[in-house]
């Protein structure tokens, strides 16, 4: 059985009118995503698992990546002979804070990925259920990509030579367990994609059987097998697949000829196909290379994909250990991804974007293909894969005619180009490159390069290096990245701006003016601004007298809401003694209370009825976020997206109230919080 869309050769575009979205940092603008997903040619970057922003979530130079992967005695020694497992990595980034940083992680690399303007990432899904380990990684994907509900999907790829080739009976039970997960990618009627990769390991009956046993359960799948050179399958596969994808080539010269040829010549029985684009391929435990002729692969499998092709398959977005990733990265840094953003909106609109800006890229290996290792462990040569092209590229993207220079070993290079797209190659030079744009004697767009180009080298890299940009946006790769707190709250209920009474002495102003008091004062002092936003300070000569702040019936808790407090500082001269805050939820019994106590740590404590350590001192930073939570029977207390408290039904019973308390234990004490927003929310 056969169920094959029907694909018109020219596209239809949606986007007549099109309100384009300001990306300064590429040379165009691209259009609205949710317009560019409406397109029927559809882009998917591949990705591998095994190789996300982190794997350990420790500082950058302690982590695996640096430990494991990148060094030659990483893994006890396993990659001495090669001088390491990788050449890059992901751009590092600092630790993150929360519990749940893989899936932060992912959140990150969904976010960086849809906004190039592709539909999702065809995930390699290289664990049955009954193995985990990667399997569970792809579940965190699905529910992240159904968190951020931004359009982007996962195209389920079983990988057909990891757990499913021992074991491919237990690719049918995988299938009905994600075929409902509302993150899978689906056609127009509805149907859920599959794409095998390698799927000629198993024969075409078995596929014909996978879809039966499928459709017996109430799942009707679009079958896309992904060959390694297709023309050799599709007499025998066409009458069972949907359409077809190729993992295609790795070297220039092969891809701008009888790759392309073939799409040309062979029979492709009406059949869809999803077409591979990769920017290199670089293996160094395989000891070899791929000639890429710097960007000329990736621009070549482009330009094949756009004459040839439905879909595209971009090889890929995370397998560092075929250098293939167009992800950012410490060696080739966005250049790949950036022009990513711009062959998707080309790929996807069939007109070619305009060029509003001017961008320059550079590329090129650092030690020429002849250098010799000097490390005694390398005992052999890497191989270079097609005819070795030791040159370095400028790329420029240009609104008006230029002059495109390298200047390298006290030398500048100089081509004259017209607007558009432009290559400008020179032999590869041992020195430090920079590149220009200059346009009536003045430069538009300068890059230093960031890599010195040698031939003394310990081990062989033939890693195609790469960066640049427009003018208009530079970007700083000197230090790793702190990722700002992704918080997830539920919807809201109503901003709370005002109160039943409060103890504290009441000024109106501006929250965030207040300073630590230094002057004795006879009363703790709230600041508000009418908004929903308080500053609360005592001492010194107050402070064990504290101050109270009753919301009463402006806010009871209900089940299924939280009460969120954001808090934007909190500043402790404890005067000897204890300091504490609390953010108390209470009832005719007593309370359970969330206690800041100092900038550094926060406890939970209760007077049930008596006073009561719930949980003791846990690190915190500010600016942070407080939620107390009702759930059925339970109540819980949230530190930005965690849980680090559960009530159970008993201690919860009739606790609704909401209050704010400050005490000290020592009248010389002083204190400080600033609560910059008070939001009742529901919890979904």
């Amino acid at each position: 059985m056969k169920h094959c869309l029907t694909y018109a050769l020219t596209l239809t575009l949606l986007f007549a009118v099109t309100a384009l979205a300001q990306t300064p940092q590429w040379p165009f603008d691209r259009a609205p995503i949710s317009e560019l997903q409406q397109s029927q040619k559809k882009v998917f970057a591949h990705y591998f698992s095994p190789f996300p922003i982190s794997i350990d979530n420790k500082p950058p130079d302690q982590d695996y990546y640096q430990r494991g992967f990148l060094n030659d005695d990483g893994e006890r020694n396993k990659h001495l002979k090669y001088g390491g497992y990788i050449r890059q990595r992901p751009l590092p980034r600092l630790p993150r804070p929360e519990q749940d940083w893989r899936a932060s992680d992912m959140r990150e690399e969904v976010r960086m990925a849809a906004a190039l303007g592709i539909d999702g990432f065809s995930f390699d899904i290289l664990s049955t259920p009954s193995q985990g380990g990667h399997w569970n990684k792809l579940l965190m994907m699905l529910d992240v990509v159904k968190e951020m509900d931004n359009g982007f999907k996962i195209l389920l790829m079983p990988d057909m030579m990891a757990g499913f080739r021992r074991n491919p009976e237990e690719l049918v039970p995988a299938i009905v367990q994600l075929a409902n997960h509302p993150a899978v990618f689906r056609n127009d009627k509805g149907h859920v994609v599959v794409a095998p990769y390698n799927g000629q390991q198993q024969k075409p009956e078995y596929w014909a059987d996978v879809r039966k046993q499928l459709k017996a359960q109430g799942i009707e799948i679009e079958l896309w097998l992904t060959f390694q050179a297709w023309w050799k399958y599709l007499d025998d596969y066409g009458p069972v697949i949907d359409g077809f994808a190729d993992w295609g080539t790795s070297t220039y010269s092969e891809q701008r000829n009888w790759r392309r040829e073939a799409l040309e010549k062979h029979d492709r029985k009406g059949l869809p196909f999803m077409a591979p684009v990769r920017p290199q391929d670089f293996r160094p435990k395989n000891f070899h290379g791929s000639e890429s002729k710097n960007s000329a692969l990736f621009r070549e499998m482009w330009h094949t994909a756009m004459d040839h092709a439905q879909w595209v398959q971009l090889v890929t977005w995370s397998d560092y250990s075929e250098g293939s990733e167009i992800a950012p990265s410490t060696a080739t840094r966005h250049a790949f991804y950036d022009l990513t953003a711009y062959y998707t909106s080309w790929f996807k609109t069939g007109k070619q974007p305009e060029i509003v800006r001017d961008a320059i890229y550079y590329f090129h290996r650092v030690q020429p293909t002849t250098a010799s290792a000097s490390s005694p462990n390398q005992t052999k040569p890497f191989k270079v894969i097609g005819k070795a092209s030791n040159e370095i590229e400028l790329l420029g993207f240009l609104t008006q005619p230029g002059t495109l220079e390298i200047t390298i070993d006290g030398q500048t290079h100089r081509k004259q180009v017209e607007a558009g797209i432009q290559s400008f190659t020179i032999p590869l030079t041992l020195g430090t490159p920079t590149f220009r744009l200059v346009r009536d004697g003045k430069t538009v767009v300068e890059r230093d390069g960031a890599w010195q180009i040698t031939d003394q080298i310990e081990y062989s890299n033939l890693l195609v290096h790469a960066d640049g940009g427009t003018a208009d946006v530079v970007r700083d790769y000197s230090a790793p990245k702190a990722f700002k707190l992704e918080l997830k709250f539920g919807k809201m209920i109503k901003p709370v701006t005002t109160y039943d009474k409060t103890s504290f002495n009441v000024v109106t102003g501006d929250p965030s003016a207040v300073t630590l008091p230094t002057e004795e004062s006879d009363k703790a002092s709230q600041v508000e601004d009418g908004k929903g936003g308080f500053t609360f300070t005592m001492g010194p000569g107050n402070s064990h007298k504290g101050g109270r702040l009753e919301f009463g019936d402006h806010l009871k808790l209900e089940d299924g809401q939280e009460v969120v407090f954001h808090v934007k500082r909190l500043e402790v001269d404890n005067g000897g003694g204890w300091v504490a805050f609390f953010f108390t939820l209470k009832g005719e019994r007593g309370s359970l209370n969330i206690t800041p106590r100092t900038p550094e740590q926060t406890y939970v404590s209760s007077t049930l009825p008596k006073f009561k350590v719930e949980r003791g001192n846990f690190s915190v930073e500010y600016p942070a976020v407080y939620r107390i939570r009702k759930t059925g029977d339970t109540i819980e207390f949230l530190y930005n997206n965690e849980v680090f408290f559960t009530a159970d039904a008993q201690k919860a019973e009739g606790l609704d109230e909401i209050q704010i308390f400050l005490g000290s234990q020592k009248p010389a004490a002083r204190a400080l919080m600033e609560i910059s927003a008070i939001e009742l929310r529901s919890v979904k």
